[in-house]
């Protein structure tokens, strides 16, 4: 495992598979731009911030076959026997499941509302009839049998509602759960054989030489740690080293803790107080801009998932 493809670890396999046509000997060509290119150019128009604006359609284009091989090589690592480096998980990024929270809150907030509203009919149309019909005891008596028999299905409807809600979070819970504790994992089959040979060497590395090992390994955790403790171990003093490896070795804290807040605001939109259900469900509460929050500051952690881009 000490080869990199699309930014992907991968062994000698996978790597001569997207380097080299078998039946020629030559190097495999992609369509770029309308072009055959090989695929380091590809690589280099897939992250090469400087070319976006003077070559856009080259840019795009190695973006989507960037994400297809990335792709690619996630399930051939997943399904292959003895060999988990990449497991297929329900999104790419931690953000998905963040958003797939809010989609849960799209759909259930109305409902909360719907419950009410049904069940303030109920109470005015109640209210209305012991003023009109205060004398008329026979029909009060009916209608108030009505009137408790909504405010028995109000409160049903509540708790169907939060039971069924707080499966739904569960169930978006457990895939980020695993996705997060997989990333943050230390991996054996994440390490890079080379770079570690070359840290293992003797060679007296240079503080751009490490900061470029850092940043070659910010999707990866395993080795993000590796390179820090290297760095401990030999007394080197590298800053881009101390910093990436106290966030790979926060196993996640952070993520759980988005999770945990929008799950929250959730729950507070579905909850059986009035109050409290009015301010975190209506369209206009602030969950959406909370939430919202949540995911962005989740975006910019310096660790993190690689992103595969098939678009501008």
């Amino acid at each position: 495992m000490n080869k990199l493809v699309c930014g992907m670890m991968v062994d000698e396999d996978l790597y001569d598979k997207y380097n080299w046509d078998k039946k020629t000997g030559m190097r495999r060509k992609y369509t770029l731009g309308g072009q055959e290119r090989s695929l380091d150019i590809v690589e280099f128009y897939s992250t090469a911030e400087s070319c976006k604006v003077f070559y856009p359609e080259m840019v795009a284009d190695a973006k989507k076959i960037a994400a297809q091989i990335q792709k690619e090589i996630r399930e051939y690592y997943a399904v292959k026997d003895g060999r988990k480096e990449y497991v297929v998980m329900k999104h790419d990024t931690f953000d998905g499941y963040l958003r797939d929270l809010q989609e849960i809150h799209a759909k259930t907030a109305p409902e909360r509302i719907a419950l009410k509203e049904r069940m303030n009919l109920a109470k005015k149309r109640w209210e209305e009839n012991q003023r009109e019909f205060k004398n008329d005891e026979h029909f009060l008596a009916r209608e108030k049998v009505k009137f408790l028999d909504a405010q028995e299905e109000y409160k049903a409807g509540i708790r169907e509602l939060q039971q069924r809600t707080k499966e739904e979070i569960k169930a978006v819970q457990d895939e980020y759960e695993k996705h997060v504790a997989d990333f943050y994992s230390a991996n054996g089959n994440r390490l890079d054989d080379a770079m570690i040979r070359l840290l293992n060497s003797g060679i007296k590395l240079t503080t751009a030489e490490i900061d470029g090992m850092v940043d070659r390994n910010r999707s990866n955790p395993t080795m993000l740690r590796l390179i820090s403790d290297h760095c401990d171990r030999q007394k080197i003093e590298n800053q881009s080293a101390r910093i990436y490896g106290s966030f790979a070795r926060k196993g996640g804290s952070d993520e759980r803790e988005a999770f945990r807040t929008i799950a929250g605001m959730i729950e507070k939109a579905v909850s059986t107080d009035e109050v409290t259900s009015d301010i975190w469900s209506k369209p206009d509460s602030h969950f959406k801009q909370l939430s919202d929050q949540q995911i962005a500051a989740v975006n910019t952690f310096q660790v993190k998932p690689a992103v595969s881009e098939t678009t501008e």
